[in-house]
């Protein structure tokens, strides 16, 4: 050996261990982002890199150290996703390792469920309500909470009036319905529904009482038989298209149940349910046929077991006789008429123009050619 290799070669060694010893103990830190100890994180990192495949023991280690460390951003799990340090290598690791470990000061909020907080179960958000500061709704599937005293401002769009309510977990949604007879019809179901009743304009918030179950267990109803069954898709997604559209209209998207300006409990033969059905002579067709006292309790028409049938023996079995032609909705439709379901049911074009544009764009969504749209 020559005189001074064994000097150098000590040093590179001693260099070498330092080095190991430096990353060891300095992974988790920089200048940049300097360690803000927090509460003792779970100490078993490494032993839970072990568990994991073999990549994951550089990120089980800098898991327990995250742990202890509780750094906002490098370690900021807390221990809870410490092991996330070693990037996807140490992700089983980190897990197992920092799950015993309470999170950093920056780690984040936890989330409601490990809070303990209650189902959130307040009103949904109306336009016409007067809400007072404090008030909390539910609004699309959130929790909100009034800052200020507001009328017709739309949660989660007035930022300024309302903010997010963290005293409560939003329920999951709700599964989607089945109904065989519309998800044949349908592409995607009840989302398909909901889609086509969708309106432009921000606010909106569909009754409970028009659900996509309600339309299903209408259809069951004697009276109604042959609604959208022919069998012929083209035949039959058209009528859904144009049922819908109509009813779309009638009832501003499904946000109304009774004619602007009434109560549902008033006693009168006003515009009620899916197609607005309208005077004394017309409620005790239709309460005849379906086994209902409406024209003794036209209250009925408003009730959410009713608000859907009565729509559908109007489109199949009600006819007008100034209408030339067709003269029931269902039998215009299956010839691909359009236009004349809207005189049918207004006895004029007025509205025809805003129907049609709403049936084009079912007709759309369900893959099919609409036929004649212009009001005759």
């Amino acid at each position: 050996m020559k005189s001074g290799v064994f000097p150098f070669l000590f040093t590179r060694l001693v260099l070498g261990a330092g080095l190991v010893l430096f990353a060891a103990g300095g992974a988790c830190s920089s200048p940049e982002d300097p360690e803000v100890p927090g509460p003792q994180g779970g100490s078993g990192g490494s032993g839970a890199g072990a568990a994991g495949d073999r990549g994951g023991q550089g990120g089980g280690q800098g898991g327990g150290q995250g742990g202890e460390a509780g750094s906002g951003e490098a370690a900021g799990a807390g221990g809870e996703t410490a092991g996330s340090g070693g990037n996807a290598a140490g992700a089983g690791g980190g897990a197992a390792g920092g799950g015993a470990g309470a999170p950093g000061p920056d780690a984040g909020a936890p989330a409601a469920m490990d809070m303990g907080l209650p189902v959130c179960d307040y009103q949904m958000w109306t336009r016409t309500a007067d809400y007072k500061a404090g008030d909390i709704v539910m609004h699309n599937g959130k929790p909100y909470i009034a800052k200020f005293d507001n009328m017709s401002l739309e949660p989660g769009i007035s930022t300024y009036y309302w903010g997010d309510y963290m005293g409560c977990m939003a329920p999951p949604p709700p599964p989607a319905a089945e109904c065989p007879a519309l998800d044949k019809l349908l592409p995607e179901g009840e989302k398909s529904f909901k889609t086509m009743f969708t309106p432009t304009f921000q606010g909106w918030v569909p009754l409970p009482a028009y659900s996509y179950a309600g339309l299903c267990q209408a259809m069951e109803n004697p009276a109604v038989a042959g609604f959208a069954s022919s069998g012929n898709a083209l035949q039959d997604k058209r009528e859904l298209a144009a049922f819908f559209a109509n009813v779309a209209i009638e009832t501003a998207y499904l946000t109304y149940t009774d004619e602007s300006g009434f109560s549902s409990s008033a006693g009168s033969y006003h515009g009620r349910g899916s197609l607005q059905l309208t005077g004394r002579a017309n409620y005790q067709a239709a309460g005849q046929a379906l086994g209902l006292n409406l024209a003794g309790m036209p209250q009925l028409g408003s009730q959410e077991s009713v608000v859907w049938v009565t729509g559908l023996w109007y489109w199949m079995r009600h006819a007008n006789p100034s209408v030339g032609g067709a003269q029931i909705c269902h039998a215009a439709i299956a010839g691909g008429d359009f236009g004349r379901t809207v005189r049918i049911i207004k006895g004029d074009c007025a509205s025809a123009g805003t129907r049609a544009a709403q049936y084009q764009k079912n007709c759309t969504l369900l893959g099919v050619d609409p036929g004649k749209t212009s009001c005759p």
